[in-house]
């Protein structure tokens, strides 16, 4: 269905957002709007900014009725023209597996300057016949992702259910919840993700933590940046 989210890992980002507890939340590739629902269930009071690629969309979801501002867009245009945009969390959903590759990896080192900390859920294995299925083109898939793609960056966390991934990057902006901290919560008393295309309970959520540490020494003192 067009602009339709898998919902496995559902419970997962209601408690990550819960935790964050972020004020302010850029929702890229909106769809059918489920993340801003997500969001005011967990963070009510956040302000939730979308973009879409499809007007058509906006309108078929009432995404303005959804949330608090909408752009209509093509993601990748945020590099261009938003640079002095922050938020405490972005969140990608189902969106960068329809962005070419070079793109993708693009957007998210932009974000990760702007942003507390940047939420991706993106399948590994699906494909589909979007002509076939008479779905707007910019659904396809068009890039592969996984944790490989992630490597680059120096604190973050994923987990896998079926073919469906959850990345969750500690970005550089200020935020009061630990990456540290976070990830052990959600590993000490995890939500339950679900089967893919039943919903239905599945096994504890589980994240696989990779932290890079950057340590100098000065004058015999040992200082450690990005800490948090």
């Amino acid at each position: 269905m067009a602009g339709l989210s898998e919902t496995v890992f559902d419970p997962l980002t209601l408690e990550v957002i819960r935790k964050i507890s972020p004020a302010t939340v850029l929702d890229i590739g909106a769809g059918q709007g489920k993340y801003a629902e997500l969001v005011r269930q967990a963070a009510p009071q956040a302000h939730i900014r979308a973009t879409e690629i499809s007007a058509d969309y906006v309108a078929q979801f009432d995404l303005r009725a959804k949330y608090d501002d909408v752009r209509v867009m093509d993601a990748y245009d945020l590099i261009h023209h938003h640079k002095n945009e922050t938020y405490d969390l972005v969140v990608i959903g189902d969106c960068i597996e329809h962005l070419p590759k070079s793109r993708g990896l693009d957007l998210l080192n932009f974000l990760t300057y702007r942003c507390g900390y940047l939420l991706v859920i993106a399948p590994e294995f699906s494909y589909y016949d979007t002509a076939k299925a008479n779905l707007d083109h910019h659904e396809s898939h068009i890039s592969v992702w996984s944790e490989r793609d992630f490597t680059w960056h120096d604190r973050w966390a994923w987990m896998r259910s079926e073919v469906m991934q959850f990345f969750l990057l500690r970005g550089y902006q200020a935020n009061p919840m630990p990456f540290d901290r976070l990830v052990g919560d959600i590993n000490a008393n995890p939500p339950t993700v679900t089967r893919m295309g039943t919903g239905a309970p599945f096994k504890p959520a589980h994240l696989i933590a990779s932290i890079v540490s950057h340590t100098e020494v000065i004058d015999g003192n040992s200082y450690t940046y990005r800490n948090f």
